[in-house]
């Protein structure tokens, strides 16, 4: 007891030490703990902060943790505003992004072009009569052709069986099949390729968060369609392999309906793909310099400029709708009557018995006397392709002279506009001339393709205008956050620049 209580005063003497160093190694335990939590939370974004270590801090630093330190427990529900902005930050993270990268639009043009090659190929399986000499739809084992004679020779007997062989080619040999085989072979082949193509790029696009959430929903729809258009392409073989889809002794050839289906399908999907890939990279061109780019919008979104724009996107209804009038032509082969022009006989139409024959009517009553006409009869047809194409030419050089003679559109119609509507009145020459030489020769392969391919061409040049003269409201609200932006922040370097000064 005595040596403790001599040792009493020294250990009193020694407590005040202890206690001080003890608080200090805990208060730099606490320092360096805020330190970490700041770094990670971003509240450092200096890169001398990563530096700072406990046994190095000097008392600047000391005193300002421990005033953040007090700061975040004096402050009521400072914890839960931390979790709040944690919570931001992964929301950010983990959302999709404003607008969709670049790669985006390239690989949605090269699909575009990967639809305009198939759609001409597949003009040319119904031209050279190939799109019937595979009897079944087989999705998956169809990949591979027949490897082995034994398979040409059961391929061949199934075509035997076809209604196609029996009124069209019953002389056609096992060579002649493979070369008709081969081009409906390839044709469903470069369909399969287009699916995978484009199903999966755009789940690795939407996965790594390339594309804004209204792009990926409409590369949904787009994929849907893919999908779509191969259902609809056997439903279109399979009219043409019973006798009891066409007229009894006719001519055995697929339902025109059903062609025009899958023809009008494949031009939306091609429209569907051209149509976003230049609204990225409209977008990305605005966006670079936001400043004009809304100098740009404004411009556009002007009054006067309104009926110009309407008058474009009716013109590409108009231009859709002659195209796929054509499929009813080139299903009904209504091109290989009345092969001259202007003239249908002799008029510039043929005579109205012709036209509205009773003989298309099913019902007692005639009710469906001119819808069936107008879609079965191969006069009426060809008259109303004429109808249409001329329509359509008439429109576009009214467009081109109203671009030419207002002073206002001339004005306020931008010049990369101006070249797109130059560029729209080429093509409609060019698809004018086509389609007549198409029908003055009797329907020859290379200039009735070339006439299909016109279409889209023209279909073509008429979404690249429309797409020069939109006004994208999307893009113009980040083209307003990015202005603003950017004017906070010269202002705020102005600022710091006058405190310095």
């Amino acid at each position: 007891m005595a040596s403790l209580g001599t040792s009493l005063p020294m250990w009193r003497s020694l407590a005040p030490r202890l206690a001080k160093e003890l608080t200090c190694r805990q208060s730099l335990r606490n320092q360096c703990c805020a330190a970490k939590s700041i770094r990670r939370f971003g509240a450092i974004s200096s890169p001398q902060s990563r530096k700072i270590r406990p046994s190095v801090l000097n008392n600047k630093s000391r005193h300002f943790f421990t005033s953040s330190l007090r700061k975040s427990v004096a402050v009521p529900g400072a914890s839960g505003a931390l979790e709040q902005d944690v919570a931001q930050t992964q929301a950010k993270s983990s959302s999709f992004p404003k607008t969709s990268s670049k790669s985006v639009a390239y690989w949605l043009l090269g699909s575009a072009a990967s639809v305009f090659g198939i759609v001409i190929f597949g003009g040319l399986t119904r031209l050279t009569e190939s799109g019937l000499s595979i009897t079944e739809w087989r999705p998956v084992t169809g990949s591979m052709p027949p490897l082995t004679a034994d398979d040409w020779e059961a391929e061949f007997a199934k075509y035997r069986a076809s209604p196609e062989f029996k009124h069209l080619n019953p002389n056609m040999n096992l060579s002649e099949f493979k070369s008709i085989y081969y081009m409906e072979w390839i044709h469903r082949l470069w369909g399969r390729f287009i699916g995978m193509s484009f199903v999966l790029p755009a789940i690795y696009f939407v996965a790594r968060k390339k594309v804004s959430a209204p792009m990926s929903l409409r590369l949904a729809g787009i994929a849907g369609l893919i999908g779509f258009q191969g259902f609809l392409g056997w439903w279109m073989v399979k009219s043409g392999l019973k006798d009891d889809l066409f007229a009894p002794g006719s001519h055995p050839r697929v339902s025109q309906y059903r062609l025009t289906a899958h023809l009008g399908a494949a031009f939306v999907c091609y429209v569907a793909m051209l149509w976003n890939g230049l609204a990225i990279l409209r977008s990305h061109r605005l966006l670079a310099d936001p400043m004009s780019g809304l100098k740009q919008l404004d411009a556009l979104r002007d009054p006067r400029l309104a009926i110009f724009r309407r008058s474009v996107a009716g013109l590409a209804l108009l231009v859709f709708t002659t195209a796929m009038s054509g499929g009813l032509v080139a299903g009904l082969d209504a091109g290989l009557i009345y092969n001259e022009f202007p003239y249908m006989g002799n008029g510039l139409a043929p005579p109205r018995a012709e036209l509205w024959d009773a003989h298309y009517s099913r019902h007692e009553d005639r009710s469906d006397l001119w819808w069936r006409n107008i879609l079965e009869n191969p006069s009426l047809v060809q008259l109303d392709h004429r109808i249409l194409a001329m329509t359509t030419f008439t429109s576009i050089m009214a467009l081109w002279a109203y671009s030419r003679r207002s002073p206002t559109v001339k004005r306020l119609l931008p010049p990369a506009a101006r070249k797109g509507v130059h560029g729209v009145v080429g093509f409609a020459f060019m698809q004018v001339g086509l389609g007549i030489s198409t029908l003055l020769y009797l329907v020859p392969t290379p200039l009735a393709s070339a006439h299909q391919a016109g279409s889209l061409f023209l279909l073509t040049w008429v979404l690249v205008l429309g797409s020069r003269i939109w006004h994208p409201s999307r893009t113009a609200k980040l083209l307003q956050l990015a202005s603003k932006a950017r004017q906070q922040q010269a202002s705020a370097s102005a600022a710091s620049a006058m405190k310095r000064l």
